[in-house]
């Protein structure tokens, strides 16, 4: 679950939480700057200007942030689809495809990239994704070269070895059977199925007890060939670059990716989501007598005008949440509100360690319950700057602007949008913020609007009133 906002180490916000399942891109990562409503818009004119945007032959988009003073470059390069243009036989496949294809190449024996790497203080990574997935690098500007010449045979050149193939299934095979004993990795696995069957994002996108045995070392050398297609390719690149370096550096980017054939691909069209069954409760001997639980809900897409006052009231639920459920109550270790997806969303509410069986549904209720519209507006310039200052570390690094650039050419079809949110933020009214909690949170408890995935000791999960 993607979190709205961060609290400190006293409210128990902990990362084991963020273990229910695989989040999508953060909001934060779409905010920066500072709080003040002069600061956002001088962030953006302050940032606008270092966007540059270069074209390979192929025609792939190649996305430049100029990130002035700084030693570091960072290159990532997008597919488009995920998981979501998957089989759901075949989930993982991506992933799997993604770590093996920077598991050596032709050129470079993986043991002589590890020691490149030590040396020279430069790491490969990839990620996959239900919409996108990205593969790359991040680097010393002096090594730039040798980064993008290893980083260019495991595109084209991947060993994919029977050995590697092996250690990776053999790898995903110990990552499965300890999702499945661990409660928080079953309450993603049960999330996933209640929250997205039926639709593109049902393929999984790390491998699952039933599609690793059908992902072969033969579909993935097809699949990675199903990857090298410029028109699901994009490059995004931050760094210093003078005119002269940037110019050399494309060229050499022409030379090699912008060979890459361009053949028709669709993204699938993605549906609106909504809660669609009964509530589901999990056994899992691992929980012990405690609870691991997610509430589902209808939220406002990333591109409406609807999404920030959610997100903002999320923030005043969250408090409330903190001081009723878990201080008041004592029934929790950790309670909070977000969303769940990639391009369309679910609200969610997550619950972590529950202790309380019986209320618990009352105290969360309580909780949604007690928004008071009448103290919205005087807190809000405090939430706002909260918000604002809370991810403005991510901003800080490369590959934190990397992953907002990414993040909002994505989701906001421009590499800029993350420029305007925090000015976005500072916009939003009372009104609004009061708006969205009576459209989204409100029918939750007056309705029954949520949809409960529950995951206990097979003994609790009668006890529960959800």
């Amino acid at each position: 679950m993607t979190r709205f906002n961060t609290h400190t180490a006293p409210r128990a916000r902990t990362s084991a939480s963020a273990l229910f399942f695989a989040c999508a891109l953060a909001l934060t990562l779409l905010l920066s700057s500072c709080a003040s409503s002069r600061g956002a818009s001088s962030f953006y004119a302050d940032n606008i200007r270092d966007f540059e945007t270069k074209t390979l032959s192929n025609g792939i988009p190649v996305i430049v942030k100029q990130n002035h003073g700084s030693k570091i470059v960072v290159f990532r390069m997008i597919f488009e689809g995920g998981s979501s243009v998957i089989d759901e036989n075949l989930g993982g496949i991506e992933k799997l495809t993604l770590s093996l294809m920077l598991h050596g190449s032709e050129k470079f024996i993986y043991e002589d990239i590890q020691k490149r790497e030590y040396e020279n203080s430069f790491s490969f990574t990839s990620s996959a994704g239900r919409d996108y997935s990205t593969a790359g690098f991040t680097c010393i500007q002096r090594n730039v070269d040798e980064a993008l010449a290893i980083f260019t045979d495991g595109v084209f050149h991947p060993l994919f070895s029977e050995t590697d193939y092996t250690q990776a299934v053999t790898k995903a095979e110990n990552t499965i059977a300890q999702k499945a004993s661990d409660p928080s990795g079953a309450l993603g696995t049960a999330l996933s199925k209640a929250a997205f069957s039926g639709t593109p994002y049902a393929t999984a996108v790390s491998a699952t007890k039933e599609t690793l045995p059908n992902i072969t070392l033969e579909k993935i050398e097809s699949h990675h060939a199903s990857l090298l297609n410029a028109s699901r390719i994009k490059i995004v690149i931050i760094g210093d670059f003078n005119s002269d370096l940037l110019s050399d550096f494309v060229s050499r980017l022409d030379e090699s990716f912008g060979l890459i054939e361009a053949k028709p691909f669709a993204l699938p069209s993605i549906p609106d989501f909504a809660p669609n069954g009964e509530n589901v409760f999990v056994a899992n001997a691992q929980a012990g007598d405690t609870g691991y639980i997610t509430g589902i809900f209808p939220c406002p897409e990333r591109t409406s005008a609807e999404y920030i006052p959610f997100a903002i009231a999320s923030m005043y639920i969250d408090d409330l949440f903190f001081s009723i459920v878990r201080e008041k109550h004592g029934a929790v270790y950790s309670i909070g509100s977000g969303v769940v997806g990639g391009k369309k969303l679910l609200g969610a509410i997550s619950i972590y360690k529950a202790t309380e069986k019986a209320q618990l549904k009352e105290f969360t209720y309580e909780a949604i319950d007690a928004f008071d519209e009448k103290s919205v507006a005087s807190k809000l310039d405090q939430y706002k700057n909260k918000y604002i200052s809370s991810i403005f570390s991510s901003s800080q690094s490369s590959a934190g602007v990397a992953s907002s650039v990414i993040a909002s050419l994505e989701y906001h079809g421009s590499e800029s949008a993350y420029l305007k949110r925090a000015e976005l933020v500072q916009k939003v009214s009372a009104k609004q913020v009061i708006a969205a909690y009576k459209k989204y949170f409100q029918p939750i408890t007056k309705e029954n609007a949520a949809q409960w995935i529950v995951v206990d000791g097979a003994e609790n999960l009668s006890k529960y009133d959800f």
